[in-house]
């Protein structure tokens, strides 16, 4: 697998969540930082693949923004739980307990990306998809955290 239990257990002890995650992969230089850079392919390809849907359930479809925001969205966070369990964390199948903690995951960075482009665009004039590119970034920021801390933390005894 990608680390040693003493690793996790250092970074899991750091008070800095994005701090613990980048010393996990200097920890392990081969396998944490392909770990890590599977995991960042993963969100690139979901966050184009979101994109690609929203702009047809908005422009195609004229789905209100809010709404389709929240389809895409939903889409996705079940495909790229299914493609990190299996392609980064090479797990043979997926578990319940990983997915239901995914998904709470994603549903704190769902909310956090939902407020900054509907804000952006519906209150301050952004267009979609530039409005897009920022709720992502802050959304990424969420789900580094909580994917490494949390839902596919290694547990130790």
């Amino acid at each position: 697998m990608y680390a040693a239990n003493s690793r996790i257990v250092a970074a899991r002890t750091s008070r800095s969540g994005l701090f613990a995650i980048w010393a996990f992969a200097l920890c392990d230089p081969q396998d944490g930082v392909l770990v890590l850079s599977g995991w960042v392919a993963v969100g690139l390809t979901g966050a184009l693949l979101e994109l690609g849907l929203l702009a047809i359930l908005r422009e195609r479809l004229a789905v209100p923004l809010p709404i389709a925001t929240l389809v895409a969205a939903e889409t996705l966070i079940i495909g790229k739980f299914l493609a990190a369990d299996r392609l980064v964390f090479r797990h043979p199948w997926p578990s319940l307990e990983r997915m239901l903690k995914y998904h709470g995951a994603s549903a704190g960075a769902l909310v956090v990306s939902w407020l900054v482009i509907n804000g952006l665009a519906e209150l301050a004039g952004v267009p979609y998809p530039a409005a897009f590119v920022v709720s992502t970034a802050a959304a990424f920021a969420w789900s580094l955290v909580t994917n490494f801390m949390w839902v596919w933390a290694r547990r130790h005894s």
